[in-house]
């Protein structure tokens, strides 16, 4: 009887729609409180009306696990802090009214709002005294040689580049506008300016003393060491910023002070400009009085932060270090081998992996003790908010109960020979109600990021409608393999990296299941670099669909936000040095032998991988 209701329950279930998108709640930010008592975290959620997402705030009290929603309406709460005393929560708040911060009181419940007149403050970060809240805004840059209005005559509306970095993805244009510091007084509500350069800062962290501010600054050039990203000291209120770091050529982010403000530990990497973005990020300490730097965990070769690509969060994501006041842990995420973990590591460099397995830990926070809350997403579920404290893990939340009336097929993990003996990362995904008796239409979906063990809806999709869905991390990967892997295929793109695809795609195609003459492939921006790479090359693919694509490496260089750098770490040189290489490794130079029929998906306001 037990076996007949199981199997009437799967004949009423079904596998997912894409329509199914607009049930689920995504977790995005968490911030537990320095006290290890209150727990904030924010839920994201389709928005129809507005073809958008809204982002609701919630708290739970971790004792008597009762959950509250400070927020109301229609609105993004973002940029979670508590305060040094754990007593007031900080965030920004974004609706239809305009812009503010807002602080709730722990005690009370009382919430006061702070209007932010212009842009937004965000990346808030409380002083130790709890008087006031740093954060980053985009400030307007006046030149002397800008046109100015005059009257009875309307504004200029040219736009004058001065900066190679002149529009920046999900920003747009900011060839007249920089992030810079700001702090807000909540005594009085005003805003003071920290940074006054033409030079994009963020990712403020005060001082243990309250004294000083630590950021990142990001020049808009890539030959020097800033355009790599580097890390300031100012004092506060009167300070002039200073490198922390005088003779650091890498990048250095994500800065956070420990040991009664003698360190800080960061996220970077010390290879020469100019920028690079195959070169990885990892942990790091700095001596903040002799301004030098050491890395932390000598043998750490994967890149800190969650490189997970999936259709549920954005990828290459929270690259940071995390360090409680008071704590001798310093907290980050690595991606290793298709899954992001949690880590930590004290000053001497002796870390371990608390939180693992065939998932994806994408955000996390911390508080001194031993206590850190995280989110946590897996192939079943795109995401739940857990408690680790000294060792073991409980799961707080129950986001999207509604998928457990629906029917998913797990991803099976495999690997496979590729090129020169190198063994490449597979996953394949099966139909519901699998036969391999049956042949199926097979799916390849490509990319040069990191497939992983996250919950990819998409996919699940492809498998209720009877597809196979196969993806693999052959070199070239962005993160998780080591840093010889990734940067394998620089200066080859469509090289050997193409070859381990198409190794993987015989690999598949040698099972009997497969019906080699009902194969798709596609991708997105560099998944759409390597569509459009496999149809110039090979007419094995019976339709393909190219997304957010990558087609001329020579235009790229000068209308993609990340083009510098990217198009020359991809590719290992640019158009001004290799006209021919640079050809040589753009898709479009095959458009000639392209047979296959394609789909080309893109929007205009894509500013990483532009239009043309």
């Amino acid at each position: 009887m037990q076996t007949d209701s199981i199997n009437q329950t799967r004949e009423r279930q079904r596998g997912l729609i894409s329509e199914d998108l607009m049930k689920f709640r995504w977790l995005d930010e968490i911030a537990l409180a320095p006290d290890a008592v209150t727990l904030a975290y924010t839920i994201k959620r389709p928005h129809n009306e507005s073809n958008g997402y809204r982002i609701d705030l919630y708290v739970r009290d971790l004792a008597t696990s009762a959950i509250q929603r400070i927020t109301s309406g229609n609105g993004n709460a973002t940029s979670l802090a508590w305060s040094a005393d754990s007593g007031q929560l900080a965030y920004s708040w974004s609706d239809d009214a305009g812009d503010s911060v807002r602080v709730w009181s722990r005690a009370t419940g009382d919430e006061r709002a702070y209007p932010i007149d212009g842009a937004s403050l965000s990346s808030l970060d409380w002083s130790p005294d709890g008087t006031k809240l740093a954060g980053v805004r985009w400030t307007h840059a006046s030149h002397l040689d800008d046109r100015r209005a005059a009257p009875g005559v309307p504004d200029p509306t040219i736009r004058v580049v001065r900066r190679l970095r002149y529009k920046q993805d999900d920003v747009g244009w900011v060839h007249d506008r920089f992030a810079q510091i700001w702090v807000l007084e909540l005594h009085t509500g005003d805003l003071i300016q920290v940074t006054d350069s033409e030079c994009d800062y963020s990712m403020p962290k005060w001082s243990l003393g309250g004294d000083k501010l630590a950021f990142v600054g990001v020049s808009r050039e890539m030959d020097v060491p800033t355009g790599n990203g580097q890390i300031y000291i100012c004092a506060f209120p009167s300070g002039v910023p200073r490198l922390l770091l005088k003779d650091w050529n890498g990048a250095a982010i994500s800065p956070v002070w420990g040991d009664n403000d003698a360190q800080i530990a960061f996220a970077g990497h010390n290879y020469t400009p100019p920028v690079n973005r195959r070169n990885f990020m990892q942990p790091y300490l700095a001596d903040v009085a002799a301004g030098t730097a050491v890395k932390l965990g000598a043998d750490i070769d994967e890149e800190v932060g969650n490189y997970a690509v999936a259709d549920q969060r954005k990828g290459l994501s929270n690259i940071t270090m995390k360090w409680a006041a008071g704590d001798s842990w310093i907290y980050f995420l690595l991606t290793e081998k298709g899954a992001t973990n949690l880590f930590r590591i004290d000053t001497s460099g002796t870390y371990e992996r608390i939180v693992s397995g065939d998932s994806v830990t994408f955000e996390y926070s911390p508080a001194a003790g031993g206590s850190v809350a995280y989110g946590q997403a897996d192939p079943s579920n795109p995401g739940e908010l857990y408690l680790w404290k000294q060792g073991a893990s409980e799961r707080l939340t129950d986001l999207n109960p509604w998928l457990r009336d629906h029917r998913l097929s797990p991803p099976e993990s495999y690997w496979y020979d590729g090129v020169d003996g190198a063994k490449v990362h597979a996953w394949l995904i099966k139909p519901l109600d699998f036969d391999p008796a049956i042949q199926y239409p097979m799916v390849v979906y490509v990319h040069c990021s990191m497939f992983s063990w996250d919950f990819n809806h998409e996919f699940q999709v492809y498998a209720n409608d009877g597809y196979l869905v196969a993806y693999f991390n052959q070199r070239g990967t962005t993160a998780g393999y080591g840093q010889a892997w990734t940067r394998a295929s620089e200066g080859d793109q469509g090289g050997k990296d193409y070859d381990e695809i198409m190794l993987g795609v015989d690999d598949l195609v040698a099972r009997s299941y497969v019906d080699a003459k009902r194969m798709g492939v596609t991708g997105g921006s560099c998944g759409g670099f390597m569509t459009n790479w496999i149809i110039g090359h090979t007419d094995r693919f019976a339709a393909a669909v190219t997304q957010r694509s990558i087609t001329n490496q020579i235009s790229m260089f000068g209308t993609s936000d990340i083009g510098p750098e990217c198009t020359e770490g991809e590719t290992g040189t640019n158009a001004w040095k290799d006209l021919t290489a640079s050809w040589r490794q753009s898709p479009i130079a095959y458009a000639e032998q392209i047979n296959t029929p394609l789909l080309i998906l893109h929007a205009t306001e894509d500013y990483r991988c532009a239009l043309e």
